[in-house]
């Protein structure tokens, strides 16, 4: 039999259990709260509230109190300071890996960074991605476009396979192979771009191609594997 009860009802029950402290809340138009695992279902005009100052919307949900977790689906949205995510369902874990599944679209707006897909995880703490499913990736270098992105982005290492597409106006660069590597120390000028399988690549005027390529930022180097061909057009160098 479900439980018609008031949010900070639910609250009180949850925190009474736990003998711990949070400021996390979630409300609904229908509540059910198990006291032995600790885990509210809500069903209707889902919004959840917690302490770090992220709100979350949906239709339908799960919170464990315990560890914090939560999903929540139909029409989700999700907003915390500058980082705004909508997916058709959210899933968040005590490790800090927020995912979302069905044409999800993650913004940070302090980053200046979107990660677009039908599948998308994020750990906010350690900067593990992985973008699943037409996938997309943009940042203040440039977008890469692929049905798998997945890499460490505080870290600057992004890879993608099954067919990528890389344009930076930053670095003037059209690319693209079967799969791609990009790494880079943080606010270094040392990025090196890996191209593997019918890599193509056009910069400042320049193309190259082959079965493989690697493009050096800092030394301006364009090394090559395999029968190659380069166009020089600007010999100011790429």
């Amino acid at each position: 039999m479900k439980k018609y009860i008031a949010a900070i009802t639910l609250i009180t029950i949850a925190l009474s259990g736990m003998h711990t402290v949070f400021a996390d809340d979630i409300t609904a138009d229908v509540l059910t709260y198990n006291g032995k695992t600790k885990v509210v279902t809500a069903d209707g005009n889902v919004i959840i509230n917690g302490n770090d100052g992220a709100t979350i919307k949906g239709e339908h949900g799960a919170y464990h109190f315990i560890d914090r977790s939560a999903w929540i689906a139909g029409n989700v949205s999700y907003s915390k300071a500058s980082t705004r995510i909508t997916a058709e369902r959210l899933e968040l874990y005590s490790d800090k890996t927020i995912q979302g599944i069905g044409n999800v679209v993650y913004h940070d707006g302090a980053m200046n960074r979107t990660l677009q897909g039908d599948a998308v995880s994020y750990n906010t703490e350690s900067g593990d991605s992985n973008i699943q499913g037409n996938g997309y990736l943009s940042t203040s270098e440039g977008e890469v476009r692929a049905p798998h992105i997945w890499g460490n982005l505080k870290e600057i290492q992004i890879r993608g396979e099954g067919g990528v597409h890389i344009h930076s106006e930053v670095n003037q660069i059209t690319a693209y192979g079967d799969t791609a590597i990009y790494t880079k120390t943080p606010n270094q000028n040392n990025g090196v771009l890996y191209l593997r399988g019918n890599a193509t690549a056009h910069q400042r005027g320049n193309s190259f191609s082959g079965p493989e390529l690697v493009l050096k930022d800092e030394e301006q180097i364009v090394e090559t594997n395999g029968r190659s061909t380069l166009v020089i057009t600007n010999s100011e160098g790429f």
